[in-house]
């Protein structure tokens, strides 16, 4: 069994506020297993330091890195990048800038 190479996966990701957002596109190098969290994380530490999102537990356990990735809502931290995607807010009311949102109080 051979080893599994990485890839570049474009990442077209949702910028600025409600309203007024555009779209930047942007290519990761991913290795299988990686999740979509890390493709944010990797953009902002190697490509772009002012993308904004959040998270919190990276286990799956919250839901504070809520994220739609084409076109469904997921977490992040545990939906895998494996092919090209396009990531937006969870939902734009509310919306404070690129992927964060202000959510509501858990109960």
């Amino acid at each position: 069994m051979g080893i599994n190479k990485g890839k570049d996966i474009e990442v077209r990701i949702y910028r600025g506020a409600a309203g007024e957002g555009r779209i930047d596109i942007f290519q990761v190098p991913v290795e299988p297993g990686q999740s979509v969290l890390w493709v944010l994380q990797y953009i902002r530490d190697h490509i772009d330091p002012t993308l904004g999102f959040t998270f919190s537990c990276r286990i799956g356990l919250c839901t504070s890195c809520l994220v739609r990735v084409n076109g469904k809502v997921v977490r992040s931290c545990t939906t895998l990048a494996e092919e090209d995607i396009q990531v937006e807010p969870y939902k734009e009311e509310n919306l404070i800038r690129d992927l964060i949102a202000d959510l509501p109080p858990i109960t």
